[in-house]
């Protein structure tokens, strides 16, 4: 697994990615072709802060 950063700036294009989800994995590539994708991260109620 790779701990690279990037920083992305208006218009760039989101580099892809696979991240596991609470119902399994879910890839950026899953939603080729949509016209918008939202990402919204939040902590779990039981992880810690």
């Amino acid at each position: 697994m790779s701990n690279s950063t990037k920083t992305l700036h208006v218009g760039d294009r989101a580099p892809g990615f696979t991240l596991q989800s609470g119902q399994g994995k879910v890839s950026l590539s899953d939603y080729q072709g949509k016209k918008n994708v939202v990402l919204l991260f939040y902590p779990l109620a039981w992880t810690p802060v």
